[in-house]
């Protein structure tokens, strides 16, 4: 596909095939934007391009890599860079999980850290020269909740997401003055697919409280990054429990969500021994 018309726009979206990354990818063609679309090998990526075209009249291009390889990052940028100016950067490629520290495998932790921390730092920097080019240009980083206090049984995965909370808001700093704007996204818990809705019940009233939908959170966080807002929130029972953390003693805060997260990893194990009993019966 080629992005050939000077006068269109261009967002480049990684974790495009599903969830948020998807919801945002439909909003981004619904304001008329050319799309590329970045996602793993086969997840169904070509067929949400080839949807999008259909039904927005828009340019989509589909992407299908491994954004944790870096030679494959470094031509994304380049294939990018060759197109023209980039209008909207959103990161959100991330891969997350629960489990203890001391029984997670290597490669599952080095994963986390090069999809969470490297790419997202790595590709902005890279694509600098297209977001320059775009008379405004927009970059959005989607953290997490999780950004806002450590959490035992996650660990990496909300350092992560705290990092992406830093580089945005230092980037935001450095070119204030520019036609760059940066924001992060910090979605609570996500209505995506039927598993990730039986986790979030196992974690008790507050996921529930904070709980959205996919689309919600895009539209959400799309409007209020085009406004300009540094750190975006979605959903009244996030602002709610943002407040909770920062007016809590941190102590209380970090114990409240490791109870949560430990009663979910409690449950699992019981919900394995049983299906291994039945099976062994």
């Amino acid at each position: 596909m080629e992005f050939n018309n000077v006068a269109s726009k261009i967002a480049l979206i990684t974790g495009a095939s599903k969830g948020l990354g998807r919801a945002l990818a439909i909003l981004c063609a619904k304001k008329g934007y050319d799309l590329f679309l970045v996602s793993l090998p086969n997840s169904n990526l070509p067929y949400l391009a080839e949807q999008i075209r259909l039904h927005y009249k828009v340019k989509a291009t589909a992407i299908e890599m491994d954004l944790t390889d870096e030679e494959e990052v470094y031509h994304l940028a380049h294939t990018v860079n060759q197109t023209g100016p980039l209008h909207v950067l959103i990161n959100n490629a991330g891969a997350g999980g629960t489990v203890p520290y001391d029984k997670s495998p290597l490669d599952y932790l080095e994963n986390l850290i090069k999809l969470n921390v490297r790419t997202a730092a790595v590709l902005t920097r890279l694509v600098m020269p297209a977001l320059k080019k775009a008379r405004t240009s927009y970059v959005l980083n989607v953290s997490s909740m999780a950004a806002f206090s450590p959490i035992g049984y996650k660990t990496v995965y909300p350092a992560s997401k705290a990092f992406l909370l830093s580089l945005t808001m230092g980037l935001r700093e450095e070119f204030k003055s520019t036609n760059i704007h940066f924001s992060t996204a910090h979605p609570g818990p996500m209505l995506t697919t039927s598993s990730s809705c039986k986790r979030i019940i196992k974690q008790g009233a507050k996921a529930r409280f904070c709980l959205l939908n996919t689309s919600e959170i895009a539209k959400i966080s799309l409007e209020s990054m085009f406004r300009g807002k540094a750190v975006i929130i979605p959903g009244f029972g996030n602002k709610v429990w943002f407040w909770f953390m920062k007016l809590f003693p941190k102590k209380f805060v970090k114990s409240a969500m490791t109870q949560s997260v430990k009663n979910e990893l409690k449950e699992n194990r019981i919900q394995e021994s049983a299906k291994s009993s039945t099976t062994t019966a």
